[in-house]
């Protein structure tokens, strides 16, 4: 998830020394040229749902009705951005937020990017080879394409450049070839160390070698394929170095680096396989890279609703909807949470808040924040609404910790994932956060310092651009292993915590909307705009 993280990274490092279906349908034959560059239309948006006035409709959700959102999140399909099941995602937003009484539901719209791969294959000196294509590679910066590689594929010999670094050196010689190269991620969990201020692990479980083991937010992806394209590369062969065996890891699309070259993920077991085909030769060896689709421009449907207050100062709470697989846990669980305290204050009269409650989910979370950037714009650069956002609560990922086993397969333990609480929150309020983790027992919960990080590069959550753009934020998130893989399935959400995790962040809530707006946050001027962030 997250563009911004790598410059975060290097702000870490100097804190420390002084944060459905397979998704590929093979076709006979290439979409046509007017399919490929025809704009997706968007369904026409549905009448509103009706008050749902059943008991367990209003006040705390129960666990299982948490849960149940999920699994209706889940039961649409892969919840990509301009795709039917995508667009079903935001119709069923919508509809929960009407049912529970929110007011002035509607969709916040952006233009976005559908990319679809409908042909892949790789091959090695003849062998086929096990990939899966790299998510927005070979794409037309801000145009829709249909690209192919041709009718025989793109054959070019293929070069070995390990780790890709240091970078000058392993890149010699690679101009009309397919590089191949090990991805690394780079961020561990013990990496945010320099960020915390709080932790509750009572049981002391985080004594555990895992905390060394790096998330797949933050790798070498653009450094490598920067260059590589530099250089005059004409393809990638990705070796998922870090990661357990599974080579179904579907990337963000990282807005300041547009691969335009055609890209492929293997597993690491694969990969050695693939290098032991390279040695065999004795020479120079031959790539067949096989890959077909489209890249349509969509329009991007965000949702939102309120809940009136007695100002139009504004409390936020947010997740996307957007998924690349089943997404249960990225970020269905995030949009239950953000359901579940759609509930509760629903069921709250007017007259107890002193603020005016917004509830959003965003869409174009994969596919380069768009929606994300355009509501920051509206809604808190310009101001061109009613509302002043004085806070932003973001709710991510209530996850199952994962593991990578002694063969390489993905484990999943009984403990929750290792999460955070970035905030940039005044001193009232982040000894409220930190009380509240506690009295609701959100074990393996840390409580993350991003002043400097929010004033500068953003933070690597849903949140980001509120943070930014000078909004308070309090962003829960988790990063397990599998995030971006089709491992992300209902038997990973820790259940056990959504309740846990929704009373946290009530009681959260309440204390911003008891406390004066000048002592909510403690940001630094904020940069982005100017940063183009």
């Amino acid at each position: 998830m997250h563009t911004l993280i790598r410059t975060a990274l290097a702000v870490l490092a100097l804190t420390a020394v002084g944060c459905g279906d397979s998704g590929i349908s093979p076709l006979t034959s290439p979409p046509t040229v007017v399919d490929a560059l025809t704009p997706v239309p968007p369904p026409p948006v549905a009448k509103a749902c009706a008050r749902n006035t059943a008991p367990e409709a209003s006040g705390m959700p129960s666990e299982a009705r948490i849960y149940s959102w999920i699994e209706g999140l889940v039961k649409l399909g892969y919840r990509r951005t301009g795709t039917p099941a995508g667009y079903a995602a935001s119709a069923y937003v919508k509809c929960q937020f009407e049912s529970l009484g929110l007011e002035d539901v509607h969709y916040e719209t952006s233009t976005s990017w559908s990319w679809e791969a409908t042909k892949s294959s790789v091959k090695v000196n003849g062998e086929t080879i096990d990939a899966f294509p790299s998510a927005f590679s070979f794409v037309t910066p801000d145009k829709p394409s249909l690209f192919t590689t041709g009718p025989d594929g793109l054959t070019a010999e293929i070069v070995d450049i390990n780790l890709g670094t240091p970078i000058e050196q392993q890149l010699k010689g690679v101009k009309g070839k397919v590089i191949l190269f090990d991805l690394k991620f780079l961020l561990p969990t013990a990496g945010l160390a320099p960020l915390m201020e709080f932790l509750w692990d009572p049981d002391l479980s985080l004594v555990d070698p895992s905390i060394l083991i790096a998330n797949p937010y933050v790798t070498t992806y653009r450094e490598v394929l920067d260059a590589a394209m530099a250089a005059g590369a004409v393809g990638f062969v990705g070796v998922l170095a870090d990661y357990f065996d599974s080579n179904r890891y579907y990337n963000e699309f990282y807005r300041r680096s547009s691969v335009t070259i055609p890209g492929y993920w293997v597993t690491s077991k694969e990969g050695t396989r693939l290098r032991a085909l390279l040695q065999a030769k004795g020479g120079p060896s031959t790539a067949n890279l096989v890959m077909e689709g489209s890249r349509k421009a969509v329009e991007a449907r965000s949702v939102v609703g309120f809940l009136p207050g007695k100002s139009k100062e504004t409390i936020m709470v947010q997740s996307h909807h957007d998924a690349v697989f089943d997404g249960a846990v990225e970020d269905g669980s995030g949009t239950a949470a953000v359901l579940a305290q759609a509930q509760y204050y629903a069921a709250q009269p007017a007259a107890s808040r002193e603020r005016t409650m917004m509830f959003a989910t965003f869409d174009t979370h994969f596919t380069g924040y768009q929606a994300h950037i355009a509501f920051a714009d509206k809604y808190v650069v310009k101001k061109a609404t009613p509302y002043t956002l004085v806070a932003n609560v973001t709710l991510e990922h209530i996850a199952k910790q994962a593991v990578k086993g002694s063969n390489g397969e993905l484990v999943i333990t009984k403990l929750p994932e290792l999460r955070g609480i970035m905030n940039n929150f005044g001193v009232e309020l982040k000894a409220a956060l930190i009380g509240a983790v506690v009295e609701h027992d959100l074990r393996r919960t840390a409580v993350l310092s991003v002043n400097a990080l929010c004033s500068v590069v953003g933070i690597p959550t849903d949140a980001s651009f509120m943070c930014l753009n000078g909004v308070p934020t309090a962003s829960l998130i988790a990063g397990p292993l599998y995030l971006y893989d089709a491992a992300d399935t209902l038997d990973k959400v820790d259940r056990a915590q959504l309740v846990p995790v929704t009373e946290t962040f009530i009681d959260i809530i309440d204390k911003i909307d008891d406390t004066p707006t000048d002592r909510i946050g403690t940001p630094l001027p904020s940069l982005g705009p100017a940063l183009n962030l």
